[in-house]
């Protein structure tokens, strides 16, 4: 029996005790140019969906909780935005949702005599922004009643006299999603290893790789007039770290830069390399200047024995190299990567 309520004519079914038969469909087959209240069944997350003008949502019902729990406006659009900076759980209490995220892996420490450390692998998924490496922001995560892990990465130690390479940082997780720890940079004794992005190298030994869609590499060493020492930058989330200069009066390489994300609702850029070191005066090194830290919270080189700064917490971005004294005797210290972060969010 047909009903008209506030001038809409539809159809009486409160005595019909059957069912109906939504269209259904993949994620990938849904319409192409959505109307506000369309309805369907998705096959791929086994839940019926609306579009309700913004995106497709799965479940009115849906309530997650863990890390630190914030409410945004971005752009128009309501959001509930869990921020993780150490490790934990995202606990999903009832419903299904497609979420965005930012998944920042720990960055790789500076060396000793050394390059820049690399800037932690960098995945996300927000609409117009991009992932590591110059490519485009990755497929949203459809979540459902779970708990799932999260882990922060922490950031990998300097080198030191004693033990020169920097390390690389730990990996971060959420989900199927997983950020790889930044390299170490070289030091005059250890090649750097590769990561998320890769270490910056050292006046006698090669930088290394980033992984795809995570990270770029890091920059070249180099020893103008024989005995004169420059590193290379650690590499950034979006641009590779920077060659040393080839003159003997010249300088270490900096860090590649990081990327921006407004995940959070403001702009902040994350997972910058850190910069080359430079040796203090001597004999056969004059007026040389260390490298410094790619945007995003890079640490920057340092000049002689001195220790490097590291790079910054929950940022992912890499250490700063050191330099070795005038005697060409002791190390500095190469600065420690950044601890990475995890960051999720969802239309509310």
């Amino acid at each position: 029996m047909a009903v008209t309520i506030n001038g809409t004519t539809g159809v009486d079914q409160s005595n019909i005790t059957g069912s109906t038969i939504l269209p259904r469909g993949t994620t990938a087959q849904r319409p192409a140019s959505p109307v506000d209240g369309m309805m369907r069944y998705n096959t791929d997350t086994g839940f019926t969906e609306v579009y309700n003008g913004n995106d497709w949502v799965n479940d009115f019902t849906f309530t997650a909780e863990g890390g630190t729990e914030t409410t945004i406006t971005d752009n128009g659009v309501n959001y509930k935005v869990h921020t993780f900076t150490s490790s934990g759980t995202f606990n999903v209490t009832s419903g299904a949702k497609e979420v965005e995220y930012l998944v920042v892996a720990g960055g790789g420490g500076g060396g000793a005599y050394g390059g820049g450390g690399g800037a932690g692998g960098y995945r996300c998924s927000v609409t117009g922004e991009s992932s590591g490496g110059g490519v485009s922001a990755e497929s949203k995560l459809t979540v459902s009643i779970n708990t799932y892990t999260v882990i922060v990465g922490g950031g990998g130690a300097g080198g030191t006299d004693s033990d020169q390479r920097g390390k690389s940082g730990s990996n971060s997780a959420f989900s199927t999603v997983t950020s790889i720890g930044g390299g170490g940079a070289a030091a005059s004794a250890a090649d750097a290893t590769s990561g998320g992005s890769g270490g910056g190298g050292s006046y006698a030994l090669p930088p290394s790789s980033g992984t795809s869609g995570q990270g770029r590499a890091g920059g070249n060493g180099s020893s103008p007039g024989g005995l004169t020492f420059l590193s290379g930058g650690g590499g950034g989330a979006s641009t590779v770290g920077g060659d040393s200069s080839e003159t003997v009066s010249g300088t270490s390489g900096s860090g590649g830069d990081g990327l921006s994300s407004s995940i959070t609702g403001s702009s902040v850029t994350r997972a910058g390399g850190g910069g080359g070191g430079v040796p203090e005066n001597s004999p056969y090194d004059s007026g040389q200047t260390p490298g410094t830290g790619g945007s995003g919270g890079g640490g920057a080189g340092a000049i002689g024995a001195d220790t490097a700064t590291s790079g910054t917490i929950n940022t992912g971005s890499g250490g700063g190299g050191a330099g070795f004294d005038g005697d060409l005797e002791i190390a500095g210290n190469g600065g420690a990567g950044g601890s990475g972060i995890v960051i999720i969010r969802y239309q509310i």
